[in-house]
């Protein structure tokens, strides 16, 4: 079951924009370099090509230029440790060792200074290894340069997409959400088998939770770059709201015929949005005056104030290329550079297996024993999932590529059909990376391989398979011992506290609902949501690691699940509460409320009798919400993970 957990495929589309663009990258300035006899420094460049796709993530196209642009000039200031070959081995070693903790450091600022200090990371590994051969070709500044030009050319073939790709990423992604709605509508319908009902209803609530997180960073992450409130800014948020507001309908509704009616009409709306073609009309099976269809006509007019793509492609293109637009999105003040503890300890961590692995010279033989602090430096980023998978995925990902590699070595010649296999595992890439670690590297290593190979000179092939492979494995062990099993790993009582904090908010947000006489925010609902997300999302990486940190994260996500499913209970009895309806009691919403909050207390009794009179208002709410209290009990009453 551990290992089936570890070796799962996440469902990925085959992304066929950044597939082109990849293999067009990589394979424009080898073409060029195996022409021109000039493969050495056309291999910079196309240095600078792969780190910025294997970097690009989810996102518009401004953020990938924002991105870009703040992480590629730090990736290039790694090729100046090259320079540090000209000190002695230990003087170089610290100097090394330093640099990584304070990239360790950087890291904590946001996803670009992330990604910038790991391309940092992984030049200096290269340019440190390959001082020698690099120092008697050319200096480090120009292979800095030239990893520069690789960004800018990949910049181009950015932007060139961004003027004609009409399947927009804030496009995809709304499409993404209506659908998950349209799904969560369709999981309300099955009414025949209450216990499965709820099961499909449970994961399809989650399900939309996360694809309007994913909206919501890329429709308002640009907000805080422009200190005016735009009108696309406002088109945006209420876009969210709408979007936001049929989910809470969509929970409440107890109508069959308007379940099944918005569940089509939202898949249409999506298939609409996806593909930029018109949006449908409002469905006539939908009474006008319903909650549900009124939710959904305001969601589709808010859809309309979206511009075409034809006619915004050239206006965003211009903004996105504003470099000073770009640096002013994050201004780093003071506030942001201090940071805690975790982050002092997550950075000595990555210092410490820098340190073990640079020093790896004194042990490997050879001119690649750069290949150990370059596996470090990729698996060393906790925020990319466990360290401890990728480790295990990363050797066994790259002992199987390490078979096709030879095999492709010993068979092809080295000429334009080995640089065509080469464009195509490229092309491999952005798919490859979305479905699991071990199948990115399993595309990575041969790539690797033959890249190195096509920029070696000479005639025959030259196969360090095996010193790859060897070297990947030193480097993941140097993760496991130094980075993983030598620390403490308890994460009950971050756990525990993150919970807590969530349940109180909770608690809040049902006192509000049922005795105030003006609802709280939608905010609030949706800031409660979001908590509860991402500690479901922390606790399926977990899920994936060694006992006994598999045990807590087993015992601790149904516990989540069922609090998303009292949170949605609370939802639809805000939606269903009628103006100047009866309030609940209030000494019975202090007591359920203040359960709520001591949900993970020790020695709590449940209230498993607890009975409501049938002719009192809102007491089938009130039985409701009880019984999932005492579900959360229980489950947290459940014998704890230990260490024995």
């Amino acid at each position: 079951m551990w290992l089936q957990k570890i070796f799962s495929l996440a469902p990925a589309k085959w992304p066929v924009g950044r597939s082109i663009r990849t293999a067009i990258g990589v394979g424009t300035p080898l073409a060029i370099g195996l022409i021109s006899g000039q493969m050495l420094l056309c291999l910079w460049v196309t240095l600078g090509v792969m780190m910025q796709s294997a970097a690009e993530g989810p996102g518009s196209y401004r953020s990938l230029f924002r991105i870009t642009l703040i992480a590629a000039p730090i990736g290039a200031l790694g090729y100046f440790a090259g320079y540090l070959w000209l000190l002695p081995a230990p003087a170089a070693i610290a100097a090394l060792t330093a640099i990584a903790f304070l990239a360790g450091i950087i890291n904590s600022y946001g996803a670009a200074y992330s990604k910038g200090t790991l391309q940092g990371l992984l030049a200096a590994s290269v340019a440190y290894g390959l001082a020698p051969e690099i120092h008697a070709a050319i200096a480090f500044w120009h292979a800095a340069l030239l990893y520069l030009s690789g960004v800018a050319y990949y910049l181009l073939l950015l932007s060139m997409e961004a003027m004609i790709d009409k399947k927009r990423p804030q496009r995809q992604l709304l499409a993404n959400y209506l659908t998950a709605l349209a799904h969560l509508a369709k999981a309300r319908l099955s009414e025949e088998d209450k216990h499965n009902s709820q099961i499909q209803v449970d994961a399809a609530s989650r399900m939309a939770i996360d694809k309007y997180q994913a909206l919501y960073n890329v429709l308002l992450e640009h907000r805080s770059a422009n200190s005016a409130r735009s009108k696309e800014n406002q088109n945006n948020a209420t876009i969210l709201q709408a979007g936001d507001s049929v989910f809470a309908a969509i929970l409440a509704e107890s109508n069959i015929l308007q379940l099944r009616t918005s569940a089509d009409t939202l898949q249409t709306l999506a298939q609409a949005i996806k593909h930029n073609k018109p949006l449908p009309k409002p469905s006539t099976d939908l009474a006008a005056n319903h909650r549900l269809a009124m939710r959904l006509n305001e969601l589709s007019s808010a859809i309309e104030t979206l511009d075409s793509v034809s006619a915004r492609a050239s206006r965003e293109l211009s903004q996105i290329l504003q470099i000073s637009h770009v640096w002013k999105y994050r201004s780093l003040s003071l506030e942001h550079l201090i940071v805690g503890p975790q982050v002092l300890k997550t950075a000595a961590k990555l210092a410490l297996c820098m340190a073990i692995a640079f020093s790896m010279q004194y042990v490997v033989h050879g001119n690649h024993w750069y290949w150990i602090p370059l596996t470090v430096s990729l698996v060393m980023k906790p925020e990319l999932g466990s360290v401890f998978v990728r480790a295990v995925l990363r050797t066994l990902g790259t002992a199987l590529g390490v078979i096709v590699a030879t095999a492709i070595l010993l068979l092809i010649p080295k000429g334009a059909l080995l640089l065509l296999i080469l464009v195509g595992l490229a092309s491999c890439l952005p798919w490859a990376m979305q479905r699991s670690y071990a199948l990115q590297s399993f595309f990575l290593t041969p790539l690797v391989l033959i890249l190195i190979d096509l920029s070696t000179p000479g005639l025959h092939n030259i196969n360090y398979a095996n010193q790859r492979l060897m070297d990947t494995a030193i480097g993941g062990i140097i993760v496991l011992i130094f980075g993983y099993f030598i620390w403490p790993r308890a994460q009950e009582q971050h756990l525990s506290g993150t919970y807590q904090a969530a349940m109180t908010a909770l608690a809040n947000y049902f006192r509000s609902v049922c005795t105030a006489t003006t609802a709280l925010p939608p905010s609030v609902r949706r800031d409660i949501y979001s908590q509860l997300s991402n500690l479901r999302t922390q606790l399926q990486k977990q899920l994936s690691e060694p006992a006994p940190l598999d045990r807590e994260a087993a015992h601790w996500f149904p516990i989540v699940v069922a609090t998303e499913r009292l949170t949605d209970q609370i939802t639809a009895y805000a939606e269903n509460r009628q103006q100047g309806a009866p309030l609940v009691d209030a000494k019975k919403v202090e007591q359920l409320a203040q359960t709520m909050q001591a949900i993970t207390a020790a020695n709590l009794s449940l209230a498993e009798n607890t009975l409501y009179d049938a002719r009192q208002p809102n007491a089938v709410f009130l039985e409701q919400v009880s019984s999932t209290i005492n579900t959360l009990l229980r489950l947290q009453h459940q014998e704890q993970p230990s260490d024995k």
